[in-house]
């Protein structure tokens, strides 16, 4: 694009030069070109500096912009996509073979040996026809078939809608995973962003309280053990907030990842823990009864029993006849040729299935035993989906309770920490007991942010068991 703005550029003023010196009296003719020159240059301006803004461009998202962006541009959501498109196709694919087909097929064909009879014909041609002209033969057959009857053909139909309704659920459920996922993925960039805020903070104070400690080493206030000691934890933390800094990239490269967005392009965030933990308000939805019958995972099951049903079907089917009309037309290009086909001939075919030794008995026997075992597998997810709603209610509530106690553990051990460090600068501790004090402060730190996940997640995992189908 910058090359081609530039040689605009000079082919404009290479244009104007020339038209000057043609048409020097022409003042009018002068302006409108440098106006044309100056439109070009400024034109390209605007699109290098768009160009080279947009490479460097930041995007925004809030959680539900996140979820929305990753809906339209997921790679797992397009695939399902392209599955459930794939399956409409399908459907008109099984449509069609009921509808009526044509097919025309062209031969032509030279005899190298005329068989005596073909002799005989000829001389009642009354010398008009040769034997030459009896060895040449160009037909064109054009034929036109109806199904009327298929008992595969009907379930073949049925079942072509059946699983474009299972691709149907797989795409919701697909995007159900993946709001689940973006939701994650963005409450971990948010914490890991939040972890190192806090240990870039902590590792700045402790290392300009390290310098205080080295001076009032130098000058005889404090033993060089202690300045040893200080050391320690200041590089334990440095270390702490490396691994940190490591694990937003990686988080956000995830985050990313469910978006579906690229990989070299900066994103912002525009929510906050808090935000977070205060839109966590599930009572209403929990105090509603869990429909399982509306769950897409029973869904997805209860489709697969369907199909199981209509493989019964199928099989069964193959003891019914198959009953099919046809017209055939029959051109022949040369007049002369002997021909035995008719031009025009219509019929009706029926294949009737008489005895196959008991395949076919077995076969529907097997089908049957596979859609038993389906009903089996229906039944035992519906069961199965009760439980975990269960199980993720009690989570929630356990989570819950553990969020508000570490919560309150974490803004405790922080002023702990605060108080320790003024204790330390007084000499009213030891770097021993500041750095007990410091990882009491990071342990209650990670139980915080651990707790948040906790919650989220178990309000994911109920969310996504009751929402509906329709």
């Amino acid at each position: 694009m910058k090359r081609a703005c530039l040689d605009a550029i000079k082919n404009s003023h290479g244009q104007i030069h020339a038209s000057a010196i043609r048409q020097l009296k022409n003042k009018s003719v002068r302006i409108k070109q440098k106006k044309l020159l100056l439109s070009v240059f400024f034109s390209c301006l605007t699109l290098l500096t768009f160009a080279s803004g947009g490479a460097d461009s930041s995007m925004q998202f809030s959680l539900e912009q996140a979820k929305q962006y990753a809906l339209e541009n997921s790679p797992l959501v397009k695939s399902a996509a392209l599955d459930l498109e794939a399956a409409k196709k399908k459907i008109w694919e099984t449509t069609a073979i009921g509808l009526p087909q044509a097919s025309a097929k062209y031969s032509y064909s030279y005899i190298l040996t005329l068989p005596a009879i073909y002799e005989q014909f000829a001389q009642m041609g009354g010398g008009n026809t040769s034997l030459d002209d009896m060895k040449k033969s160009s037909t064109l057959d054009i034929t036109v078939t109806q199904l009327l009857f298929s008992g595969a053909y009907l379930v073949g139909l049925q079942t072509s809608r059946v699983y474009k309704g299972l691709s149907e659920l797989s795409l919701t459920k697909s995007k159900n995973d993946l709001n689940e996922s973006v939701t994650n993925a963005y409450l971990l960039v948010l914490i890991a962003k939040e972890n190192k805020k806090i240990l870039d903070t902590m590792y700045n104070n402790m290392n300009a309280l390290l310098e205080t400690i080295k001076a009032m080493n130098s000058k005889g206030f404090v033993e060089e053990t202690d300045v040893d000691q200080f050391q320690i934890t200041v590089n334990t933390v440095k270390n702490n907030l490396e691994l940190v800094t490591n694990q937003v990239l990686i988080a956000e490269r995830m985050l990313k990842y469910q978006l579906g967005y690229p990989f070299e392009s900066a994103i912002t965030l525009t929510d906050s823990i808090n935000g977070f933990v205060n839109n966590i308000n599930i009572n209403t939805m929990l105090a509603e009864p869990f429909q399982v019958e509306n769950n897409v995972d029973y869904k997805l099951v209860e489709t697969q029993t369907k199909l199981m049903k209509l493989n019964l079907k199928l099989n069964k089917s193959e003891f019914l006849p198959d009953i099919a009309a046809f017209y055939q037309h029959d051109k022949n290009f040369n007049d002369k040729a002997v021909s035995f086909t008719p031009p025009d001939l219509v019929g009706l075919t029926i294949n009737i299935p008489i005895f196959s030794s008991g395949q076919r008995l077995a076969k529907v026997s097997q089908a049957r035993i596979s859609y038993e075992k389906a009903k089996i597998s229906q039944d035992q997810t519906a069961k199965g989906l009760r439980i975990q709603f269960e199980d993720n209610k009690a989570k929630y509530i356990n989570a819950l309770g553990n969020y508000e106690s570490s919560k309150s553990n974490y803004a405790l051990a922080e002023k702990i920490y605060n108080r320790s460090i003024t204790k330390y600068k007084a000499g009213m501790i030891s770097s021993s007991d500041l750095t007990q004090v410091q990882n009491q402060y990071l342990q209650a730190q990670t139980n915080y942010f651990s707790a948040i996940l906790d919650l989220t997640s178990a309000k994911s995992k109920i969310e996504n068991l009751i929402s509906s189908v329709k």
